[in-house]
């Protein structure tokens, strides 16, 4: 899979906190996907974001403040992408290395 840096940092400084977490979340979602068909990704907004991932009967969730978000969002054009990653990570979602030139590029 492929994301371009530069689309990623315009959307990053023109789109909304929410449909930036939005479109990241389809990113995510996207590359899981390309591992096992099974996988699903939803944000809810509660008082924080909670971003889920689900893959039969496991589930991972990252909670995102919206100050956080903001922040993250600001930072860099990935920054909000290498915090899921990583978070999913440490929760037992096993990454692929070397499968995608977007996870080899952030990670």
């Amino acid at each position: 899979m492929y994301v371009s840096s530069w689309i990623r940092a315009y959307m990053s400084r023109s789109m909304k906190n929410e449909e930036f977490l939005i479109r990241v979340a389809n990113v995510v979602e996207q590359q899981l996907k390309e591992w096992d068909e099974n996988y699903e990704v939803y944000v809810l907004k509660l008082k924080d974001y909670e971003f889920n991932v689900k893959n039969g009967d496991c589930y991972y969730d990252v909670m995102i403040s919206e100050e956080e978000l903001d922040s993250l969002q600001k930072q860099a054009p990935f920054s909000l992408d290498i915090k899921l990653w990583k978070d999913l990570e440490q929760k037992g979602v096993e990454i692929i290395k070397g499968d995608s030139s977007y996870l080899d590029s952030i990670l």
